[in-house]
């Protein structure tokens, strides 16, 4: 969880005065949208826009290089500009089925984007090696569904495929006690090939390999538009592109096996993202 400390403003310009003769670039608006994350049990935080106005980072280099500065900044402080600004609320819960403890989120409204990148992640004291399992449903596309990504199943999708020109891709096994698997969805690839699809959903689950303790595990999702996706190790970044949200939710993995089937292992949640409208729902199961 990110420290509550005062977010780092920018210096305007009117404090700025370029050497004669020197040309310079100014910023175009950037903005940031993150989920305040210091709330209390029981409440969730709302989300926070951060602002890095047009002409607020000067450079002697280009414009890429003054929105670089201020996607930078924009990265350093929107966490804690949300901790400091934002408001928590309780926790809106529908209850299911008999057992009182299955309860479900409401679902997670995204702003527009192109490109969705997952991290499971999980801290020492949550267990030992966690396998992610990620994969579209329900589209009645039979090269897409059920088709997951994770240890033991398919790397990417299409078979072979980059970063960029893939469905889906995972970045690699992580059997530590303590890491991230990522995943990327490559929505705008989807769209271009399946334009026919008005929803495309997407499942997320998991279970512990080697061993579990507490089971305690955040997702992390990251939506960007534009730009270009990219494999790098086991991580998958974005060049060029910006982004757009980053949401975190905690999750408990409560199942520990080998070689399970996916319908036996830990259901995460959905994505479920509309190619009208070029965004998704999040929906997180407890």
């Amino acid at each position: 969880m990110e420290e509550n400390t005062t977010y780092k403003p920018f210096n305007y310009l009117e404090n700025y005065t370029p050497i004669e003769g020197t040309e310079v670039y100014y910023n175009t608006e950037k903005t940031l949208a993150v989920k305040k994350n210091d709330c209390s049990k029981g409440t969730t935080g709302n989300l926070v826009t951060l602002t890095a106005s047009a002409n607020k980072f000067v450079s002697t280099v280009s414009i890429a290089d003054a929105n670089e500065q201020a996607e930078s900044w924009l990265n350093a402080n929107a966490q804690a500009y949300a901790n400091n600004t934002g408001i928590c609320s309780i926790r809106e819960t529908a209850w299911r089925g008999a057992n009182p403890s299955c309860v479900i989120e409401p679902p997670t409204t995204l702003q527009p984007f192109d490109y969705m990148v997952i991290k499971y992640r999980w801290a020492l004291g949550a267990g030992s090696d966690l396998d992610t399992f990620t994969g579209f449903v329900n589209t009645g596309i039979d090269t897409l569904d059920n088709q997951w990504v994770g240890y033991g199943l398919k790397n990417e999708l299409p078979l072979n495929a980059a970063a960029q020109d893939s469905y889906i891709m995972w970045g690699g096994d992580i059997t530590d006690l303590t890491g991230t698997e990522t995943c990327l969805i490559n929505f705008k690839k989807v769209k271009e090939v399946y334009s026919n699809l008005n929803n495309i959903q997407v499942r997320m689950a998991a279970v512990w390999w080697s061993s579990k303790a507490t089971g305690n595990i955040d997702v992390e999702i990251t939506t960007f538009h534009g730009g270009t996706m990219e494999k790098v190790g086991k991580d998958i970044i974005n060049n060029n592109g910006e982004q757009i949200q980053q949401l975190n939710f905690s999750k408990n993995i409560s199942i520990q096996g080998k070689n399970l089937p996916i319908n036996d292992v830990a259901h995460i949640g959905y994505i479920n993202y509309s190619n009208n409208l070029s965004t998704a729902k999040v929906i997180i199961t407890y």
